[in-house]
């Protein structure tokens, strides 16, 4: 009987052991998780480092526009995973050249044109987590977020294709894969705040023919984020839009403005801006009804790049400034009276500042975007 009492009693203090080793155990792995959490959180707060409202009033020109009267925009593009410490520069450096507002771009996946499903690349496609980085450093460069997943082409190019021509073989499972993909997007937009949300880019093929998944996807987000929605049509389906009944749904229409511009080299300001009002003036009177954001728009420093501002590659192309600066002027002149924001293409993130491409940084330009976004400039 003792023996019994002995092993049981053995038993029950081991068990006590235990219990108390697993807890200890338990409450420091939490306590380690805790302090992980906390040192990233100071790490965070650390690299933001917001400046105080007096140092942002001496070091900071004061902008003309507030991104509720007008947005003043800029487009970062960003492929993979991004350095903050450049995307920290790059805000605070648009931010003093009047910029109110950026787009922040980065690609989504489909295997090919008839895929029905998209996806991310663990490659290429940013982590919701550096994505929500990104944009507390623009927050902190005072600017307003436009959060803006782009359909990637690079997978159509060897078929002669884009984005605006895809034809899944079953509609509804595409948009099924596309709605989980945006209500990712639209989550992280309600919970960081940003300004608007574009659920769509230059999807051309699938824009008329499938209202109601558009319709539809419209009121899930709704339910997710109380923020803008817009979408933006390529220039070549702008006159579609007065037509389609989801536009209705939206809070602004986008518009890629890439019209060609058939102009010679050298062409003035003022030859510009007649050729935009050529073609602004093609334009169904409809259109006007809808509040218009140009969601992108601009040219390589490249002479007559204008005739097909589309491009992303000139090889034959000879370097010119001043038609990039000539074209910003005429382009605003033009379509400042008519829209409620302008948005530049682009900036892109981890690319050699020396080569030549949609980005005005480091040019003339510059001087452009000052005149018109700074205030007392």
């Amino acid at each position: 009987m003792l023996n019994k009492k002995l092993i049981i009693g053995t038993l029950f203090v081991t068990l006590l052991l235990l219990l108390a080793i697993f807890v200890g155990k338990d409450r420091f792995s939490k306590q380690e998780d805790e302090d992980s959490k906390l040192s990233i959180k100071e790490t965070s707060e650390m690299e933001i480092s917001p400046l105080k409202e007096s140092e942002r009033n001496e070091e900071r020109p004061q902008l003309k526009y507030t991104s509720n009267e007008f947005q003043a925009g800029m487009n970062l593009l960003i492929y993979g995973h991004p350095d903050m410490a450049e995307a920290r520069k790059i805000f605070e450096r648009i931010r003093n050249l009047g910029i109110n507002s950026v787009a922040i771009n980065f690609p989504f996946y489909q295997s090919d044109s008839q895929a029905n499903e998209v996806t991310v690349s663990q490659a290429y496609t940013p982590t919701i987590q550096e994505l929500r980085k990104i944009i507390e450093f623009a927050h902190a460069s005072e600017l307003s977020v436009m959060i803006r997943p782009i359909m990637d082409e690079q997978v159509f190019l060897s078929s002669n294709m884009w984005r605006g021509q895809i034809k899944p073989t079953d509609p509804d499972s595409w948009f099924d894969s596309y709605q989980a993909l945006i209500l990712t997007y639209a989550t992280l937009a309600e919970t960081t705040n940003a300004k608007s949300l574009n659920i769509g880019t230059e999807l051309n093929s699938m824009q008329n023919k499938y209202q109601d998944r558009w319709t539809e996807l419209i009121e899930i987000v709704r339910g997710v984020y109380k923020g803008e929605l817009l979408y933006s049509f390529n220039y070549d389906t702008v006159s579609e839009i007065p037509s389609l009944e989801f536009v209705k749904l939206l809070d602004q229409v986008g518009i890629d403005a890439y019209f060609p511009l058939d102009l010679p080299d050298g062409a003035t300001t003022n030859m510009l801006e007649e050729e935009w009002k050529n073609q602004i003036n093609q334009l169904e009177e409809a259109l006007w009804q809808q509040t218009i954001i140009v969601t992108e728009v601009g040219i390589h420093p490249i002479a007559g790049a204008y005739r097909t501002p589309y491009s992303w590659s000139f090889p034959d192309g000879t370097f010119d400034p001043q038609s990039q600066v000539n074209y910003y002027e005429a382009t605003y002149n033009t379509w400042k009276p008519k829209a409620e924001g302008i948005y530049w293409w682009a900036i892109t993130l981890g690319q050699d500042p020396n080569e030549i491409s949609f980005s005005p940084l480091g040019l003339p330009t510059e001087e452009v975007i000052k005149k018109h976004f700074l205030k007392n400039h």
